[in-house]
């Protein structure tokens, strides 16, 4: 029998070949694989968004929820107002209304029109963000369900400040009692927004670029969650009236006699518009006539 010699070189391109191969299998799975870090990394983006929308939202719109009953608490924005600015809680949203707003607002496609009907819509939007989507076309967001909001308040950090604008001061009256003096607002207006978004749920796309390896679970899905804390002072008293009615609280002389009038009459022979001054007016600023436009 006649021995056949491989030659080297033919050894050598077989090898070549088979690297190529192989590398392009890898590169092609490590490829996907970046893509799909890039379309993770807008759904977190989003939802970091998203928090801050609604924490933003949450200072400038009461919540409406009744089962919070925030209105019975004269520390939250909602007992306040209800008050010193009623009309204030006619303007609420729900934690269920944000998350219609930010379904059709923050996840959805660039260029999105904006609607006042935006917080009636429970709905996804009908187009999603174009990153939004596996190597397969499939959507990563399954459906609403997979977006939850919730919206919190609590004290503000200087709230327990006994040396702060929310303490009491004693002033001395005429009365053997002191009146304590004190500026009325609201202390639990530190708002914080929560959001979740959960993609890639039972994707079976994924679940093949992530299989299962021992002792690893196959793909699950991702759930990004971010939480943003806004602090504000969005008290307004609504009306002349309840303006009056807040501030009268902080001046002393307002609400008990400071001073004794027999004190300061006897110089009226030298200062006769003594007698008209008056210690602790409140009174509210009032336009002129002539001064309004119509």
């Amino acid at each position: 029998m006649k021995p056949v010699r491989v030659k080297a070189g033919t050894q050598a391109g077989q090898a070549m070949v088979e690297f190529v191969v192989a590398m392009t299998a890898v590169m092609g799975v490590l490829l996907l694989a970046i893509v799909m870090l890039g379309k993770f990394n807008d759904v977190r983006n989003r939802a970091l968004m998203s928090s801050r929308y609604v924490a933003w939202e949450r200072t400038v719109w009461t919540d409406g929820d009744i089962n919070k009953a925030l209105a019975s608490d004269s520390g939250t924005t909602e007992g306040w107002s209800r008050a010193y600015g009623d009309s204030a809680l006619s303007v609420s949203k729900t934690d269920a209304e944000l998350k219609d707003e930010v379904m059709q607002r923050v996840i959805v496609s660039d260029r999105a029109l904006l609607s006042s009907g935006d917080r009636k819509d429970t709905q996804l939007a009908a187009v999603l963000p174009a990153m939004w989507k596996d190597h397969g076309g499939n959507p990563l967001l399954a459906s609403e369900a997979a977006v939850t909001v919730g919206t919190a308040s609590s004290a503000d950090p200087d709230s327990s400040n006994d040396m702060g604008a929310l303490a009491r001061w004693s002033i001395p009256t005429v009365d053997v009692a002191p009146f304590k003096t004190r500026l009325n607002l609201p202390t639990r207006t530190l708002q914080s927004g929560s959001v979740s978004i959960s993609v890639g749920q039972n994707n079976e796309v994924l679940k093949r670029l992530w299989p299962k390896d021992n002792l690893l679970p196959a793909f699950g899905g991702l759930t990004f969650s971010d939480t943003n804390v806004l602090m504000t002072n969005t008290w307004m008293p609504d009306g002349s009236a309840r303006n009056k009615a807040l501030f009268s609280q902080a001046v002393g002389a307002a609400n008990a006699t400071v001073v004794p009038s027999d004190r300061y009459l006897g110089m009226k022979k030298y200062a006769p518009e003594i007698s008209t001054l008056e210690f602790g007016r409140v009174r509210q600023d009032v336009v002129p006539p002539n001064r309004l436009s119509q």
